[in-house]
């Protein structure tokens, strides 16, 4: 054997581990602001195997919200949207995906078994808002293909889902928002467009101008997405303006 060809023997392993450690850190909860998992006079924060819920401890809305995280995204990562929400006085629970990313058909039903038993669980909250982030977002919308009944409305971030006809929701009931980024590289401009025509005309549509898909969380760089010209900070804010409006067009 070459004395190049054992070069490549050790070098291609190291690289190719070095590239899936680098993947694995950038999905990583990463700048949290300070406090964000603890509890305080305003929420309480508590985390089990299959959520992180964020509870308000005083003035709870009958509406709740559950959030499908991105894939392999680390959940604490929308700690801070999430406790801003639950701050407005919105019980708000990041429902983790089996496996990181639900990958299997078997794995979305785990997770709706997860998010049937939290809604009997919380009886205080009449109603229900199901939401979501990149691959969190697109089973949140296939969840409302087969459960909509269960849902007063879905909030769909970052994604470009539904993009197929057999997964369409045009004649969905619910009301329906989508928040999109302009500088999103993995749902770009584009491609949210091209799917307009699979959620219902009344769908309410929110730009976050600048934006981009990793800063909708605080995790790293995603391969692929868009040099964003705002700050999370003002993005994350943004969002949370877009989902509050959203929500208090809801009557229980």
């Amino acid at each position: 054997m070459s004395r190049f060809r054992k070069i490549v023997r050790i070098v291609w392993p190291l690289a190719g581990l070095t590239f899936m450690g680098w993947l694995w850190l950038s999905f990583q909860a990463q700048n949290l602001p300070v406090g964000m998992m603890d509890s305080d006079t305003a929420v309480t924060v508590t985390e089990t195997d299959t959520a992180i819920t964020f509870q308000p401890t005083s003035n709870q809305s009958s509406t709740g919200l559950l959030f499908y995280p991105g894939a392999m995204v680390e959940p604490t990562a929308y700690a801070p949207l999430a406790r801003t929400l639950a701050e407005s006085g919105h019980l708000t629970l990041i429902v983790k995906l089996p496996w990181g990313t639900a990958p299997l058909a078997s794995h979305e039903d785990q997770l709706w078994q997860t998010t049937q038993t939290i809604m009997a669980e919380e009886g205080n909250i009449q109603q229900w808002v199901l939401s979501g982030h990149s691959r969190g977002a697109a089973i949140a919308a296939r969840t409302i293909l087969d459960h909509e009944k269960s849902f007063a409305g879905l909030i769909l971030i970052g994604t470009s889902h539904p993009k197929e006809a057999s997964f369409s929701l045009a004649h969905a009931q619910i009301p329906i928002t989508k928040i999109y980024a302009s500088e999103d590289g993995l749902a770009s401009l584009s491609e949210v467009q091209a799917n307009r025509a699979f959620l219902p005309e009344q769908t309410s549509w929110v730009d976050i101008e600048g934006g981009n898909h990793a800063q909708f969380g605080y995790y790293g760089t995603q391969l692929g997405d868009g040099s964003a010209t705002i700050s999370r900070e003002e993005q994350l804010a943004e969002t949370a303006v877009a989902i509050f409006t959203f929500l208090s067009t809801l009557n229980p």
